[in-house]
């Protein structure tokens, strides 16, 4: 189990030199690097100046907007209180203009197992592209002598460039990104003092959202399973000082978790099955 207090860490400014505009992150979460179950939990304020030109992922993504409103197609929005699934394979953007923001975002290596990037990675893809061209606009333009299409996705001619391969995107299993609305889902009962509300299961990897509602001084109990789990804590705080509002707590296959809670709790819980427990299966 890893528990992380956003209050407890500071934000790195512009942690996307390949994109537009201002953004800063709250590292909460990190996988194994170049494993296809890596993944990256962040707390992402954003600027209505950001900017993301239309492209796709080879990896799964979801976004919560805590405040604001996260642009994801001219006319579509995550507006605060909202969930968005970005499978990987599907086109979105571009990204402009809204508000400024704050977002929970969740990367993860996806059902097709070409994992995820880490921002170390990232960051020496993007410093060595550099010496080849130059990233405008979000899009990566190589110099004149330099091998490759003269215009790509900046993200896109990252990964290509660490990977040492074309990014072979899997057929979309949607058209669209999916945007849930949990207010509009009914709780249902759960434990003494707990109610969930399930918002949707997603691909071959068993990715789960729901929402989960525990009343003051009450007990809640999760048993170990063969997921990986992650809590992010919307509002509340644990008798115990487990968690505080804006906590992020990661369990691991196997792991379990009790505890009770101090004020009246809400929780965004998010799990997905490792690459090896979807293959066996």
């Amino acid at each position: 189990m890893q528990i992380a207090h956003a209050d407890e860490i500071g934000y790195d400014e512009n942690p996307l030199p390949h994109r537009v505009g201002r953004i800063a992150f709250k590292y909460l979460l990190d996988g194994e690097p170049m494993s296809p179950d890596n993944f990256s939990l962040i707390l992402s304020r954003e600027s209505a100046s950001f900017f993301s030109p239309r492209h796709r992922h080879p990896w799964d993504q979801i976004r919560y907007c805590i405040e604001g409103s996260v642009p994801v197609a001219p006319r579509l929005a995550i507006d605060a209180g909202e969930i968005g699934y970005f499978p990987e394979g599907v086109h979105y953007g571009p990204q402009e203009g809204a508000r400024d923001r704050l977002v929970l975002v969740l990367q993860f290596g996806g059902a097709s197992g070409q994992g995820y990037l880490s921002r170390s990675q990232v960051k020496a893809g993007h410093a060595e592209l550099a010496r080849e061209g130059r990233f405008e606009g979000g899009v990566f333009r190589r110099g004149g002598t330099a091998r490759g299409r003269r215009n790509q996705d900046g993200y896109e001619a990252i990964w290509q460039h660490v990977m040492k391969r074309p990014v072979a995107y899997p057929p979309p299993r949607f058209k669209a990104p999916v945007i849930m609305r949990p207010e509009s889902f009914s709780w249902a009962p759960a434990d003494a003092g707990v109610r969930r509300r399930p918002l949707g299961l997603f691909s071959e990897r068993g990715v789960g959202l729901e929402m989960l509602a525990v009343d003051a001084s009450a007990r809640w109990v999760l048993p170990a399973g063969a997921d990986r789990r992650l809590i992010f804590v919307t509002e509340g705080r644990a008798g115990d000082g487990i968690y505080r509002r804006h906590s992020a707590i990661l369990l691991d296959p196997g792991d379990s978790l009790a505890v009770d809670a101090e004020t009246a709790t809400e929780l965004l819980l998010i799990a997905w099955t490792p690459i090896g427990v979807q293959a066996a299966a």
